[in-house]
């Protein structure tokens, strides 16, 4: 990885996730990225960056649209 560069991890979600397969791996590489000298930057993203209700209700608001995500180094898609 070069110098300045982020280690790019995408959580994809949609209608019907399972909200734990969604946020289990988001709060495991989020607390990753906080470690001082992380490289990750973790997104979640969905079609047109769409908020997405999971299986039990929960609503899930991404950071970004999937058609705008761009490099992505790890992809997690989510269970549903």
């Amino acid at each position: 990885m070069e110098h300045g560069t982020h280690h790019e991890v995408v959580i994809v979600v949609f209608e019907g996730v399972q909200s734990l397969d969604a946020t289990g791996p988001l709060e495991v590489f989020a607390g990753a990225a906080r470690v001082p000298g992380s490289r990750y930057r973790v997104r979640t993203a969905s079609l047109g960056g769409a908020v997405v209700t999971s299986s039990s209700g929960v609503g899930l608001v991404p950071s970004v649209a999937l058609e705008r995500v761009g490099r992505v180094d790890t992809l997690v898609v989510a269970g549903g």
